[in-house]
């Protein structure tokens, strides 16, 4: 059995398209995993097979935010007609 501790690294036999994750928590039966796509949750019983302990950090979390324009700082002057 392994020992999954918080900070380490972990990928997914069966699911490898998750990448990289990192072990967030271990407690209560569960794994809690940062994988690039998100937080996942494993049955520590029914995962444990399929994690493998791994040196690769994951990839950093998506930014889920997009980002605001900033307003123009200087509004447009209005031209003079001239008569």
């Amino acid at each position: 059995m392994p020992n999954f501790e918080a900070g380490s690294f972990v990928v997914h036999a069966k699911l490898p398209d998750l990448g990289s994750g990192e072990i967030l928590s271990n407690d209560k039966g569960t794994v809690r995993i940062r994988f690039a796509s998100g937080e996942r949750a494993f049955a520590i019983e029914k995962a444990e097979a399929h994690l493998a302990v791994t040196q690769e950090a994951p990839a950093p979390p998506e930014n889920k935010r997009a980002k605001k324009k900033k307003a123009a700082t200087k509004a447009a002057a209005p031209k003079s007609v001239a008569p």
